[in-house]
């Protein structure tokens, strides 16, 4: 675990460096991300004004949502991201050779190389979001009730994560699975939304296969006092890590590497 541990924070100190060769970029893609969040709230406090007498959600509730799933998918796109949208071209140019000749463990290598440290300023932003969105609301932070929804939303980043490497592995079974990563993209987008907003079938959905709804829309159900199974998580949690060990050994074995 050390020699991850130092591989790891090398590869990051890498990736720091590599960002300060550019700062003026820098600065505006942690600009340009932060808006990006800011202005995604527009059609999520629309919709909760429409749907809130319905449903009983407010604005500073949502707030908490759309805060926490920035600050979530921020840590995603600054670490796994920018790895899971090389690998098709890792497949399909033979750049996996230079990744499996490594003395280290291929998956978790392609998995957590490459990081973009700019995204790290939407984790910010969301956090901010997400206290003042509490604060409004009223929400009583308890102490019992944070660790869980902080356990429900590392389950969902994870799992999310998960299911997104599974997709793009099938670069190793198909011509090109590039257009997979959009497509992850916007299936994540569902997980700022509260989850009543969705039918019963599309909530069943985002909570087990698709698990973008464990990256907000639970955490803060907890928070606000609904009882959520979290060993049901875990389990599924489990279960979807096992299969993407088991996907990947399988799909590199159809790699026919560059020569």
């Amino acid at each position: 675990m050390k020699r991850y541990a130092r591989l790891w924070w090398s590869c990051f100190r890498q990736a720091v460096r590599r960002d300060l060769q550019f700062r003026s970029q820098t600065i505006i893609n942690a600009v340009a991300s932060a808006a990006e969040l800011v202005l995604g709230l527009i059609p999520v406090l629309i919709l909760t004004g429409i749907a809130q007498a319905a449903d009983g959600w407010s604005g500073p509730l949502t707030l908490v949502i759309v805060g926490l799933y920035g600050a979530c998918t921020g840590l995603m796109d600054c670490f796994v991201t920018p790895n899971l949208r090389r690998i098709d071209g890792y497949v399909r140019r033979g750049e996996l050779d230079l990744i499996l000749i490594r003395p280290v463990n291929a998956q978790l290598f392609a998995t957590f190389r490459w990081m973009e440290p700019a995204e790290l300023g939407r984790v910010l932003t969301g956090l901010s979001l997400a206290v003042a969105g509490a604060h409004a609301a009223n929400v009583q932070l308890d102490p019992a009730l944070l660790a869980q929804a902080a356990l429900w939303t590392a389950t969902g980043c994870i799992g999310y994560s998960l299911l997104w490497a599974n997709l793009v592995y099938l670069a190793f079974w198909l011509d090109s699975t590039d257009p997979v990563n959009d497509v992850a993209l916007q299936l994540r987008e569902a997980g700022k939304y509260p989850l009543v907003y969705f039918p019963k079938s599309v909530q069943l959905v985002l909570t087990t296969i698709v698990p973008a709804g464990l990256i907000a829309a639970v955490p803060v159900d907890v928070l606000t006092g609904t009882a959520t199974a979290l060993p049901a998580g875990l389990l599924l949690l489990a279960i979807g890590f096992a299969f993407t060990v088991l996907h990947w050994h399988l799909a590199s074995r159809r790699y026919s590497s560059a020569s």
